[in-house]
């Protein structure tokens, strides 16, 4: 029985070191590829992604060695790491619940006045906005978060289906800083107090926490699970010499 625990224990450890490296990754690529203004998340997927890659594997320094106080140590890191993630899961799970805009926010009817104070404060928008100004041009390419650029950068009227590339609206990381090529009279102007631009930064900031609910949610299943396995095999655990021992 000893044996079977322990090889749950090493396979959930190993499944948590790569959503660790996965999320380590995921949030330096946020860092290259999303706009610094609207960039939300990326420190909270470091953090957690170098957390599950370090900690857990405490646990398999303790199975190898079959030390008991490896095992405490690793007991107690955990409960630390479930307790993070839980505060990050909490944060996802109530974005995710409480601050629903339409995938197209020109479609949706409320204003950004209804919307800001439940979870982004008023400040968070005003400072985005701000970026915007002193960072990004709207006649190049700035980030991959084509609504924003889409309803926050308008063009003047009377200049038909002259667009900044091939559709409205493509913003596309793969072409980041190339200049667009828009006749002068159709160059674009901010529109930072539209509705649509408003909405469209809201939506950003969701959905970055969106997104990261989809790596905590399991994450804090996987832990919980490794806890309790853990648990039960520091339980059986025999060791006279208070440094190997053995499972009973």
């Amino acid at each position: 029985m000893s044996e079977l625990r322990t090889g749950f224990l090493t396979m959930a450890t190993i499944i948590l070191i790569c959503m660790g490296l996965t999320m380590t990754g995921t949030g330096l690529y946020y860092r290259k590829t999303v706009s610094q203004c609207i960039r939300e998340t990326d420190r909270s997927f470091i953090v957690i992604g170098l957390l599950l890659l370090v900690i857990p594997q405490f646990a398999l320094y303790a199975i190898c060695f079959r030390s008991k106080r490896m095992f405490t140590t690793y007991i107690y890191a955990m409960i630390f790491v479930c307790i993070v993630l839980g505060g990050y899961s909490l944060k996802c799970f109530i974005y995710n619940t409480t601050f629903g805009i339409a995938k197209n926010p020109a479609e949706d009817k409320r204003t950004a006045k209804q919307l800001v104070g439940q979870l982004v404060p008023a400040s968070k928008l005003a400072k985005v906005t701000d970026c915007i100004i002193h960072n990004h041009n709207c006649n190049y390419n700035a980030s991959q978060n084509s609504n924003v650029w889409k309803f926050c950068c308008a063009q003047p009227k009377g200049c038909g289906e002259r667009t900044m590339f091939g559709q409205p609206g493509e913003w596309s990381w793969k072409h980041q800083h190339v200049e667009n090529h828009v006749p002068e009279y159709c160059s674009y102007e901010y529109c930072l107090s539209c509705r649509g631009c408003q909405l469209s930064i809201l939506k950003a900031i969701v959905h970055q926490w969106k997104y990261l609910s989809m790596f905590s949610y399991p994450s804090l299943f996987l832990v919980c699970v490794s806890l309790a396995i853990a648990k039960s095999i520091f339980d059986t655990f025999d060791e006279p010499d208070d440094y190997r021992g053995h499972y009973t």
